[in-house]
């Protein structure tokens, strides 16, 4: 925050007092970064591409560069998104995944794949040096799937286009 907006982006960062940022997601992941030693956050949606392209180690390398973090001090939350029950990806799509960590991938020689984004986040975020225990994912039903949960979440995979969508939201304290 504070620069020109870019055209297009999946994550925002900022260190300004009593400003909130969201990030929306209705399969996606909403991401929320937190860094409570140098009062630094920032918020990402990570789609599948999104995911693969890296855009959670990015807003992690805005919060250190433009704030001076540190990767240890940095806490990621994890909010709901579609599970590796029900999304799946074509081959070639899943291929970027199945590099990443196998694990990632079920039903690889299928035509479409099932796909675990939040293991794939999580395995981006270690390598990336946040760690483990800052990464915030299993609690609270962050970890269940926005799918198969029509009682708790919206989800563009189950409903179609007619979707609503979950936000990940952060400020810091005036």
């Amino acid at each position: 925050m504070g620069r020109k907006e870019p055209e297009s982006y999946d994550g925002i960062t900022t260190n300004q007092r009593g400003v909130t940022i969201a990030a929306l997601g209705a399969d996606c992941i909403p991401i929320v970064f937190a860094d409570p030693v140098k009062k630094a956050c920032g918020v990402a949606h990570s789609g599948w591409r999104g995911t693969l392209l890296g855009v959670a180690m990015a807003t992690v390398h805005a919060l250190i560069t433009e704030y001076g973090c540190s990767l240890e001090d940095i806490i990621v939350v994890l909010g709901p998104s579609v599970g590796p029950c029900c999304f799946t990806l074509p081959r070639e799509s899943a291929k970027g995944f199945h590099n990443l960590d196998p694990e990632c991938v079920r039903l690889f020689d299928s035509p479409n794949p099932y796909v675990d984004i939040r293991k794939a986040t999580r395995i981006l975020l270690e390598r990336g040096g946040i760690l483990p225990q800052n990464i915030q994912d299993l609690n609270q039903d962050l970890n269940i799937c926005t799918s198969c949960h029509p009682d708790k979440f919206f989800s563009h995979v189950r409903d179609g286009l007619n979707f609503g969508t979950q936000i990940g939201f952060i400020s810091i304290r005036e």
